[in-house]
């Protein structure tokens, strides 16, 4: 069931594509017929949309692909990553999108993980991305290594996630009835595929609320090589996400 509910969204995504195309050169070509100050305003507009479904479309083909919760079967293409020059790369991308906003990424030794870098980013990279939507003016990424887990924190001085939703937030298409969701957007997925993400890596995603900042605090565990010993990777990442 799960395997058809898959396929499924991944057939209906591509075929939203190719609508989408044809409804944005239409309005590239009504855009270029004419010149009145109104028309191009309401243009420019239909074309955000376009953009923001195109972007969702994107969202739902990544959420597709990373399959079912349990993360049984997934070949991760893994190697050595460093994460703290990972986190550079994801604010230097971010910061010049949001420049009313300070992204810094918080002094420390290099900390290095056995991760596919590509998936690893891309987590990290929905949590500054998830910061800056509902932060006031300050975001910190820090990377630590513990006892038994390196550890990514992405904090924020926004209005934080209310203790009795911070299970919600990860599942998919969940928007708060709070101001932190009515003003920010989104479509529901990012934490989703975060979660999935931190799966299929036999580590965990958490929120908790930031001592630092005040906001949010948004931390990736990833476990270290001596947890791994003698269990599978899904195992450990469901027992601390249970914790």
């Amino acid at each position: 069931m799960l395997r058809t509910q898959q396929e499924m969204i991944r057939a209906v995504s591509h075929e939203l594509r190719t609508p989408v195309a044809r409804i944005r050169f239409a309005v590239q070509m009504v855009e270029d017929m004419t010149e009145e100050p109104v028309v191009r305003r309401q243009l420019q507009d239909i074309d955000g949309d376009i953009e923001e479904l195109d972007q969702l479309v994107d969202e739902i083909l990544t959420y597709a692909r990373l399959g079912s919760d349990s993360a049984q079967g997934i070949q991760l293409a893994t190697e050595t990553t460093d994460c703290r020059a990972m986190a550079h790369r994801v604010v230097d991308t971010l910061a010049p999108l949001h420049a009313h906003l300070r992204l810094e990424v918080l002094e420390g030794e290099g900390v290095d993980v056995e991760a596919d870098p590509r998936y690893l980013q891309r987590a990290l990279s929905n949590l500054v991305a998830n910061a800056c939507r509902h932060a006031e003016g300050h975001i910190h990424v820090s990377v630590t290594r513990e006892a038994r887990a390196v550890r990514l924190d992405v904090e924020d001085d926004g209005a934080g996630v209310p203790e009795a939703d911070r299970l919600l937030i990860f599942k998919p298409f969940a928007r708060l009835d709070d101001s932190r969701t009515r003003r920010s957007g989104g479509y529901g997925l990012g934490l989703s595929i975060v979660q999935k993400i931190m799966a299929w890596h036999g580590g965990s995603v958490v929120v908790e609320r930031s001592q630092r900042l005040g906001g949010a605090r948004f931390s990736l565990l990833l476990p270290t090589p001596d947890m791994l010993q003698g269990e599978p990777r899904h195992a450990w990442g469901r027992r601390i996400g249970d914790a």
